[in-house]
């Protein structure tokens, strides 16, 4: 005997007011209809209810986790005697390719290598 397909139930989405059926997997789970602004209120709003729930972290946020990571060293720029050594390392028509299609190198660097 054939399966008959159950009726799935209409919802009224919270933000458009439309009626709508929710996604088979999500069922009773689904609130909020699938219209991309819709979707996005549906995140503000549990984006919201988070940060309210989680006073304590997103309090700290900014000193624990922003401000050091703004403080913390950058990496140091390649030195000029290491990109001699590299450019140094490679075969001469490798090299001259390289500096030829590279600006940084026939202007600061290039000196080095003795091309410009």
């Amino acid at each position: 005997m054939p399966r008959i397909p159950r009726r799935r139930r209409r919802k009224q989405c919270p933000f458009c007011q439309t009626l709508f059926h929710p996604h088979p997997r999500l069922g009773a789970r689904q609130w909020a209809c699938g219209d991309p602004a819709c979707q996005r209120q549906r995140h503000a709003q549990n984006c919201r209810s988070w940060r309210c729930r989680n006073r304590a972290v997103t309090r700290t946020h900014y000193q624990d986790y922003v401000r050091p990571r703004r403080q913390a060293s950058r990496p140091l720029p390649v030195s000029s005697g290491a990109v001699q050594i590299i450019l140094g390392s490679l075969r001469p028509e490798v090299r001259d390719a390289i500096i030829a299609t590279r600006p940084l190198f026939t202007g600061g660097l290039g000196h080095l290598m003795g091309s410009a």
